[in-house]
């Protein structure tokens, strides 16, 4: 059996609440003005007018009374489609009235149900979420208790939060999908975390705008192509703080390729890597590895000891020190 685009849209909205089935007049329901789904793209709603044009409304809107009038739960595409084919009733799962924090509440949850909200609206209706229980508990919700309230995991909470505290154009950025939410997140974790805490003084020096707007804007002029070469940032940076330790002076050559890429636009990151710790972070895995491998081989000796996989075990483990050792050697002899 084929499925609509309407049932695409719906899925599950009732949210296991106590409700009443009928029919209201198209009049007498109001587009709830704290709904989180800000945008509505055309091309969705067409779609879902041409479903309901040759089906009808087959899953109910949820709403609930208020001074005469009954407010949207759930269920806007639905009602704004219907209204606009001059349909006069719809079907509607009538609640009881609630509180602003309930009506998030619930609708948080259908939508994690279904389609996703986007960052921005998501975003927004956080706040708003926990600025309704500030103003009711007098207290601010830390981040396990939204994830508790909203069933968004603990790293999205964490993401939407820090969002709305972006300027306005960068929230543009995201919201007209210019520039990916997860691009100013690791922007945060791998330049402006990393320089707080391991290089405190280049951050002092710049300030957190500038070299934030310095990132932004390589992303812009596609000088930074993709999100994921943010991460290459923090070793230059760990690893300059570790120098800077180890030297005693307080500063580190390294600094120089991270004062490149907040004051020179052309700058990339993948050059300044490159240029300066790919190897040291390549030995630095290395050394993770090697000390898993001597560690498993040690657990693996243990397990096997007087069972025919033991001398398997040892043969592995002696061939593996054969190899390593001839590559040492070939190398030695063409230095």
């Amino acid at each position: 059996m084929s499925v609509s685009s309407e049932q695409e849209e719906q899925a599950e909205s009732s949210q296991n609440v106590t409700a009443e089935l009928r029919e209201l007049n198209v009049a007498d329901v109001v587009p709830n003005d704290r709904n989180p789904r800000l945008d509505f793209p055309q091309d969705e709603l067409d779609r879902l007018t041409d479903s309901i044009d040759l089906e009808g409304v087959l899953v109910p809107i949820v709403v609930y009374p208020k001074d005469g009038k009954y407010v949207l739960v759930d269920g806007e595409r639905r009602f704004r489609c219907a209204r606009d084919l001059g349909h006069v009733k719809i079907p509607a799962l009538i609640t009881t009235e609630r509180s602003d924090r309930e009506v998030l509440q619930q609708m948080f949850n259908i939508h994690l149900i279904r389609e996703p909200w986007r960052d921005i609206p998501t975003a927004k209706a956080l706040q708003r979420l926990a600025e309704e229980i500030k103003e009711s508990e007098g207290r601010d919700p830390n981040d396990n208790e939204l994830r508790d309230l909203t069933g968004l995991s603990i790293e999205r909470v964490r993401q939407l939060r820090y969002v709305v505290t972006l300027p306005d154009e960068w929230q543009d950025y995201i919201r007209e999908e210019t520039i990916p939410l997860n691009f100013f997140w690791e922007l945060k974790k791998n330049v402006i975390d990393a320089l707080r805490n391991n290089r405190p003084a280049i951050l002092d020096q710049y300030g957190q705008e500038r070299v934030s707007s310095a990132f932004v804007q390589k992303r812009l002029d596609q000088v930074i192509t993709d999100t994921v070469s943010l991460r290459k940032v923090s070793p230059i940076i760990k690893f300059a703080a570790q120098d800077a330790a180890s030297n005693g002076t307080g500063e580190s050559a390294l600094d120089t390729s991270i004062r490149d890429l907040i004051e020179k636009p052309e700058a990339t990151i993948d050059d300044a890597y490159e240029e300066t710790v790919q190897m040291m972070v390549e030995v630095d895995k290395l050394g993770r590895r090697t000390s898993t491998m001597v560690a498993v081989f040690a657990r693996l000796l243990t397990q096997t000891a007087g069972t025919p996989d033991y001398e398997e075990v040892r043969r592995l483990g002696r061939e593996l020190i054969t190899q390593v050792t001839a590559l040492i050697d070939a190398n030695e002899q063409r230095g």
